[in-house]
C-alpha cells in the first residue's frame, strides 16, 4: 500500500492546500485576533530564545518517539526500548521490520496538539483566552515540527526518501487543516470529517483530470 498511499497524496496535494485554506479563512477576522496574537507571541519568543532550550527539544523529542512507539505498538511491532535523553536526542528500537507508517507518523501527526485541543475544549474558558491558549498552542506544536523536518533525518531514509517526498507534504497541511478546524469548531471530533472532504476533493480532481486525458489523448 506504500506507493498507491504516495501516489494519491501527491495528486491530493491541491486539495489539501484547499482544506487548509478552508480551515483558515474562517479565522481570517477580528474575532480571532487573540488566537493569532497567542500564536504570533510563540513564534516572536520561539526565534528569540526557545530555539536554542534544551528544554523545548526535549519535549518535541518525547512527542516524536512516543508516536514511533504508538504507531509500532498499533501495528503489532514489539517495541523493546524508548529513551530520551537530557540534550534532547532519543530513539526507539522496535524488532524490525519496520514499515512507512511508523517512520514517518511522527513529522505529521500533531498527536500532542489534539489532546491540547481536546483540554482546551472541555475547560470552556471564556472565548478570548481560549482563542490565545489555541493559538500558543498551535504555534509550539508548528515550530517543534518544523524543528524536526530537515534531510538528515535516517526515518526519511528508512521510509524511502522518494515516497517521503511524496507523501509528507500533503499529509502535513492535512493534518494542520484538520486542527484548525478542531480549535475553530467542536474539537477533535471534527478532523474525520475534514479529511473525508480532502478524500472527496480529491475523487472529484481526479475525475476532472482523466476527462480532461481522455479527451485530449484519445
Amino acid at each position: 500500500m506504500r506507493w498507491p498511499l504516495g501516489a494519491l497524496a501527491l495528486l491530493g496535494l491541491p486539495a489539501a492546500v484547499h482544506a487548509f485554506k478552508q480551515a483558515v479563512l474562517p479565522i481570517l477576522h477580528a474575532d480571532h485576533l487573540p488566537f493569532w496574537i497567542g500564536l504570533a507571541l510563540v513564534v516572536a519568543i520561539w526565534i528569540l530564545r526557545w530555539h536554542r532550550s534544551r528544554w523545548a527539544r526535549f519535549i518535541t523529542t518525547i512527542e516524536h518517539e512516543i508516536l514511533h512507539a504508538l504507531v509500532g505498538m498499533l501495528t503489532l511491532i514489539p517495541v523493546r526500548e524508548l529513551k530520551v535523553r537530557e540534550d534532547g536526542s532519543g530513539h526507539v528500537l522496535f524488532e524490525p521490520p519496520g514499515h512507512w507508517l511508523l517512520y514517518l507518523a511522527p513529522y505529521f501527526i500533531p498527536l500532542l496538539l489534539w489532546i491540547e485541543i481536546s483540554l482546551v475544549k472541555w475547560m470552556h474558558l471564556d472565548s478570548r483566552l481560549e482563542l490565545g491558549l489555541l493559538g500558543m498552542l498551535l504555534g509550539l506544536e508548528l515550530l517543534g515540527h518544523f524543528r524536526q523536518l530537515h534531510p538528515r533525518q535516517t526515518d526519511f531514509q528508512m521510509a524511502g526518501r522518494a515516497f517521503s517526498m511524496a507523501f509528507l507534504p500533503s499529509a502535513f497541511i492535512l493534518a494542520y487543516a484538520a486542527s484548525i478546524s478542531a480549535m475553530s469548531q467542536d474539537g477533535v471530533w471534527t478532523i474525520p470529517e475534514t479529511i473525508g472532504h480532502w478524500g472527496s476533493h480529491v475523487w472529484t480532481d481526479l475525475q476532472i483530470w482523466s476527462k480532461w486525458a481522455w479527451q485530449h489523448f484519445s
